[in-house]
């Protein structure tokens, strides 16, 4: 077995960190999955296709980062008809109506071509099938990177954090009607919450650090300016720390679950 590379690595222990509290509540939403075909899309390092796969489904999980699929497909080895392979989430190899069940976290509504993504989910689901996804709904403080995106505006307002096609606005009634749109029914959306918290508060932002580095604002930042925003973060993190001095997050993202009719 090939040694897991230093960033996917950071992805799945730092990301999913973020991400799986909601990648649960997804699953949850969606009743008894044992013995359905299932398919993630952009699916990262596989945190929910493993969870899925640990309740009898027969999962596919795509990603369109070679590194990520290889992470992927180590973890769901031991899952018997579980595999992952390397999938454009806007072009999908898939024949029509192949699974019964289309899940994204954080990943199709990530980008600009959102509803490309939509699309081949509902395509790629048969009729009476179920599809979910997971969105930050971007109201304030939703998730470690939009503290680092709040506090980067305000020491920083000409410079940009990340690329504007990177992570749509949403309201619940907009996802849900555009979803709809995109030929999926019964479609239900709601805010869910968890809490996250770094491995070390007394550390969380060299913590933080190696998983800010993807966002090419913080990246570009000279020494002076990035000793500025540190100094500011530290600040913003500690205001959600409680009287043990444990930082605890509240974290909020949609989730959408709808059929295909």
């Amino acid at each position: 077995m090939r040694a897991t590379a230093p960033h996917i690595a950071l992805y799945e222990r730092m990301g999913e960190r973020t991400t799986q509290p909601f990648a649960l509540q997804v699953l949850e939403g969606l009743g008894p999955i044992a013995g359905r075909s299932v398919i993630d899309i952009a699916a990262g390092t596989g945190g929910l296709a493993v969870a899925a796969a640990e309740r009898g489904a027969v999962v596919t999980a795509t990603d369109i980062h070679p590194a990520m699929v290889q992470r992927a497909a180590e973890r769901l080895r031991s899952f018997a008809g579980c595999h992952a392979q390397a999938e454009d989430c806007r072009a999908l190899t898939m024949t029509d109506a192949q699974f019964d069940i289309a899940i994204s976290m954080f990943g199709v509504l990530a980008f600009a071509h959102w509803r490309q993504g939509i699309a081949e989910m509902a395509r790629v689901t048969r009729r009476g099938g179920q599809i979910a996804l997971a969105m930050w709904t971007h109201g304030g403080d939703c998730s470690p990177a939009h503290v680092l995106r709040r506090i980067f505006h305000r020491e920083f307002p000409q410079k940009t954090l990340w690329p504007s096609d990177l992570f749509p606005l949403f309201t619940e009634d907009a996802l849900a009607a555009s979803v709809t749109e995109a030929g999926v029914a019964s479609v239900e959306v709601h805010v869910a919450t968890a809490e996250w918290h770094p491995f070390s508060s007394a550390d969380v932002v060299n913590e933080c650090d190696p998983m800010f580095r993807s966002f090419p604002g913080y990246a570009a930042l000279d020494a002076d300016e990035a000793a500025t925003l540190r100094a500011s973060l530290e600040q913003a993190f500690q205001g959600y720390a409680d009287d043990h001095g444990i930082i605890r997050l509240p974290t909020r993202a949609f989730i959408l679950h709808g059929r295909k009719p």
